[in-house]
């Protein structure tokens, strides 16, 4: 017995590296998007600085500030090493598969465990957003060792396990403000199963959740602050749905595939209701339990409009391991060819879609901004001048053009045009400053989405380039088939058919 499950400790482990080894190898493939960027870029500041943004109640971002603190010290350990950026996020990644399928084999014995591995390993939306340097992945193992731990608890309520589980939700609640609703449906599960045994089994859960509202208050005024200005009502409900349901075929399909590409969409889409559908028929109670809570914390993001593909990883346990169980407790043969086909349709559409590289639902991830930075930075060095509207694009010219101030080997400050400053590049409101619009013989104007920035601030830019330069090229990149859609959908995200454009002037 002991032998069997070395055996299949070192398979895991082995399957596990060659993952992390596929996603830091791919790494080039996937460009750094938005989101990420402004955590890298935020996490660069020191320690005490991001500490007393949340003491004073500002906060920033949409998070509690731990994970942002781990990047910093990674930052400085590696100077902000391009290559060893999404190294830690990989790591969570991969741990927190492997939480799910020791999870899946307590509950459920060899085959579940299995299952929950490839589940894992396999999964084409853990493949894209498991590497990325933000908080998603780090989240995702804690709620997987939050599950872990509390079934833990259940089956044994000793000290050790409540310490370790007080630990872990902790981590969580200063991780995400979205860990409270997590850990409260949690709490509800343990008062549902032990609703008829008194009062004695729920002390030390309220306890719990007493110390741990009492640490949260140093961050308490951040987090009223964030969830006055963080809820988003301005979209129907019929498109907080529609998003909704557009997440859930992420989370098994993944963005490679985009469900209005038909051909692909349409079948993808129907696989994966039949995968959820059979995973209600046939996972367990406690695998049952675990769906409960993922559609009701869905429903939550759904209803205070911060549903998004990014915001979910850390809700996959949820999903993944009730399949992972049902998968193993199907005794009907054909039932278990169905299921596994299935699966094999939905992981298959969303990999063929990632070497596709032409259906992304969201093409942020093959935009080419590595290859527009290496045109800016020429431009730059030859005397010219380069505005851009877009962090992704500036991340990668950071890295080409040095930062103008000197800077010890290991201290890395962050990414242009606002952390980090070089002669001939500006953001849309730095070159608009004061009136003055530095002009160079050669301008380059790079558009992206706006993140961040100011769309105003853009057209003016252009406009004063249009009026007082001459126009050399105007290139236009990555054709977002799908912009009329999420338009329709989701008019305020101020989505472009063209995802990238490169505006070239001479001027005198």
């Amino acid at each position: 017995m002991n032998e069997a499950k070395s055996r299949r400790g070192k398979l895991s482990f082995f399957v596990l590296c060659a993952l992390g080894a596929a996603m830091l190898a791919t790494n080039r493939w996937f460009t750094a998007v938005d989101d990420e960027v402004s955590i890298i870029d935020r996490a660069s500041v020191p320690v005490a600085k991001t500490v007393d943004i949340f003491l004073s109640g500002v906060g920033q971002h949409e998070h509690p500030p731990l994970y942002d603190i781990l990047l910093h010290g990674w930052l400085r350990l590696t100077g902000g090493n391009i290559h060893l950026l999404r190294f830690p996020a990989t790591v969570f990644y991969l741990v927190g598969v492997w939480l799910m399928a020791r999870i899946a084999g307590e509950i459920s014995g060899r085959k579940a465990e299995l299952t929950a591995l490839l589940l894992g390993v396999l999964s084409p939306y853990g493949f894209h957003f498991g590497r990325l340097a933000a908080w998603y992945s780090f989240c995702f193992l804690l709620v997987a060792l939050e599950t872990h731990l509390y079934l833990r608890y259940l089956a044994r309520r000793s000290s050790a396990n409540w310490i370790w589980m007080f630990l872990c939700s902790l981590a969580l609640i200063y991780s995400n403000y979205f860990g409270w609703v997590l850990l409260a449906l949690l709490a509800l599960d343990f008062f549902l199963l032990n609703r008829r045994v008194g009062f004695r089994p729920f002390a030390p859960i309220l306890g719990m959740g007493a110390l741990l509202f009492a640490a949260f208050l140093p961050i308490l005024l951040a987090f009223l602050r964030e969830l006055h200005r963080g809820v988003q009502l301005d979209q129907s409900l019929l498109a907080r749905m529609l998003t909704a349901a557009y997440v859930v075929y992420s989370m098994l399909v993944s963005e490679s595939v985009a469900p209005w590409f038909w051909p692909l969409g349409v079948p993808a889409a129907i696989a994966v209701a039949a995968v959820v559908a059979l995973a209600i028929r046939y996972s367990p109670p406690v695998g049952r339990r675990l769906l409960a809570c993922f559609f009701v914390s869905l429903a939550i993001m759904t209803a205070i409009g911060v549903v998004e593909t990014k915001r979910v990883l850390m809700l996959l346990p949820w999903l993944a391991l009730p399949i992972a169980l049902a998968f193993a407790s199907i005794s009907v043969a054909t039932v278990r060819r169905v299921f596994g086909g299935l699966l094999i349709v939905v992981f298959g559409i969303g990999w063929f879609g990632i070497f596709d590289r032409k259906l992304y639902a969201a093409p942020h991830w093959v935009e080419p901004w590595a290859n527009v930075a290496r045109e800016a930075a020429a431009v730059v060095r030859d005397g010219g001048i380069v505005i851009g509207n877009n962090e992704s694009f500036f991340f990668y010219l950071t890295y080409l053009l040095p930062p103008e101030a000197p800077a010890a080997p290991h201290d890395f400050r962050g990414f242009l045009p606002n952390s980090v400053t070089h002669r001939g590049v500006y953001g849309p409101e730095q070159w608009l400053a004061g009136g003055s619009h530095p002009v160079a013989r050669e301008m380059l104007l790079v558009k992206g989405l706006h993140f961040g920035t100011s769309a105003a601030a853009t057209d003016e830019a252009q406009l004063w380039l249009d009026q007082n330069c001459r126009i050399t090229s105007d290139r236009l990149m990555v054709h977002d088939l799908g912009a009329a859609v999420k338009m329709r959908l989701v008019p305020a995200d101020n989505q472009l058919p063209w995802r990238v454009e490169v505006r070239s002037y001479s001027c005198p």
